[in-house]
């Protein structure tokens, strides 16, 4: 007999909401049955052929006994990112979480809701990756790591065992954070950069090895077109 998948709502509309739909739906037991947006924002009323609700609205068409919920939020702002997972976590709903079969994941590993582990991704030996945090393509995590919540991992990026990633952290297409370091809260580090040393909070470091180059206390980790590629 054939098992049922659980349904799922994607809390998103943009290009990269329909990616990770297409992830759940592809490669996961969810079946994904609706988009999401709040009131404000909704400009279309479905996406690929399945509706787009208001999140203000969504327990009146969805049952909160068999639906399950996923914020699939970019990180052009990544405290954007942490506050729209706040509003999908005060909900009813279950929160998923996305682990791709062609990553691979220790099973001593820890991952906490709405969490996205990418195609090609490593998760070594007692990795700990807390809520919401977002691990794109081929990015490696190794042994004994802490990622903390609403953190996110650049497609190719590499993280050194026994390292904490502070929360609202970004790292950059294909940097490397050495081992053993302490990575502030809202670290932005560039792409193709190498990280040596811990960091302060709410800062930029670009370069191979990377310094610091500018504070984000105020806004925090909000990309430009280019932020991601300077290193």
């Amino acid at each position: 007999m054939k098992h049922k998948k659980k349904k799922l709502i994607i809390y998103g509309d943009s290009s990269y909401a329909e990616m990770i739909a297409h992830y759940f739906q592809t490669d996961s037991e969810y079946q994904v049955v609706a988009f999401c947006v709040d009131q404000a924002y909704r400009t279309r009323e479905e996406i690929n052929d399945l509706p787009v609700v208001t999140l203000e609205n969504i327990e009146d068409h969805f049952s909160t006994e068999d639906h399950t919920i996923f914020a699939a939020i970019g990180y052009k702002s990544v405290r954007t990112h942490k506050v729209l997972f706040e509003k999908i976590a005060g909900l009813p709903f279950p929160v998923a979480s996305y682990i791709s079969s062609q990553a691979i994941v220790d099973s001593s590993c820890e991952i906490g809701v709405n969490c996205l582990i990418l195609p090609g991704c490593i998760l070594e030996p007692d990795t700990i990756i807390e809520e919401n945090c977002f691990i794109n393509s081929g990015a490696i995590v190794c042994h004994h790591t802490l990622i903390k919540a609403h953190s996110i991992l650049a497609a190719g990026s590499l993280i050194g065992g026994h390292t904490i990633i502070g929360e609202s952290s970004l790292i950059g297409f294909s940097a490397t954070v050495a081992e053993l370091l302490q990575v502030g809260s809202e670290t932005l580090l560039g792409a193709g950069s190498l990280l040596l040393q811990n960091t302060e909070d709410h800062t930029m470091y670009v370069g191979t090895p990377a310094k610091a180059i500018r504070k984000h206390i105020d806004t925090g980790i909000v990309l430009s077109s280019n932020n991601l590629n300077k290193g």
